[in-house]
């Protein structure tokens, strides 16, 4: 039977947390796994340890790592790992995104596949360009000049999506012991470019999505010039 952590960064998630905790637990037991549900609480200033400790009463297959101060996502996913029992890894953020496509994440791990991820960059995925918001439009295009950047300064023209929330990996002694430079958002394109540079082979899932109405995410934040600075200086050192 296949071992699997899942992972679930958290940051201010009071009002979703226990409904998705539950939708998540119902769509794991039917794949009949063995698993454990790793809640890594960024930060949060509304209730979300609160309802996050109701949960771990509650199932002992729950855990929860909570930091007072918001580290960031990259940050949060790596003290998951350190503290991650088994071998096969899911990231997947506390909202759900791509929920419908978690099966066949699961199954390709299942089936020996070593990273398996969410593709919005594939040539079959499509965008649902139906009655998209001004926000949506601008994560859309953010997130095109992101991956861009990516696939052509860090992997030298791979054209995967690095940044979707829902993806699965085999992690090794020396994946989990490798020092990662990013501590917001690049986590995931650090772990991929691991993969690559040992030139394995990458599972995509091609998808039809709309960005996120709403998200901690602002288009327009300080904030988003430190996460450049955290890009490029991975691209250097890489």
């Amino acid at each position: 039977m296949i071992k699997i952590s899942f992972l679930i960064p958290c940051y201010n998630c009071e009002n979703i947390i226990k409904k998705n905790n539950k939708r998540l637990i119902k769509k794991i037991k039917k794949k009949k796994i063995k698993y454990e549900l790793i809640y890594i609480n960024d930060g949060s200033t509304d209730k979300t340890h609160q309802k996050l400790k109701k949960l771990s009463i509650n199932n002992n297959l729950v855990k929860i790592i909570t930091y007072k101060k918001n580290l960031g996502k990259s940050a949060a996913l790596k003290k998951g790992i350190d503290l991650s029992r088994y071998k096969n890894i899911i990231f997947i953020d506390a909202d759900l995104p791509y929920f419908s496509y978690l099966n066949k994440i699961i199954d390709k791990l299942i089936s020996g596949s070593k990273l398996v991820y969410i593709d919005r960059r594939s040539i079959k995925s499509s965008l649902n360009k139906k009655k998209l918001n001004l926000y949506q439009i601008s994560r859309y295009l953010i997130s095109k000049l992101v991956n861009y950047i990516i696939s052509k300064m860090l992997f030298k023209n791979f054209y995967g999506d690095t940044q979707s929330g829902l993806k699965g990996f085999k992690i090794d002694n020396e994946l989990k012991k490798k020092k990662f430079i990013s501590n917001k958002f690049f986590l995931d394109a650090e772990i991929m470019l691991y993969f690559h540079k040992k030139k394995l082979k990458f599972d995509s899932i091609p998808i039809r999505y709309s960005p996120p109405e709403v998200s901690s995410i602002r288009v327009f934040d300080v904030n988003n010039f430190k996460y450049l600075f955290e890009l490029f200086k991975i691209i250097l050192k890489s």
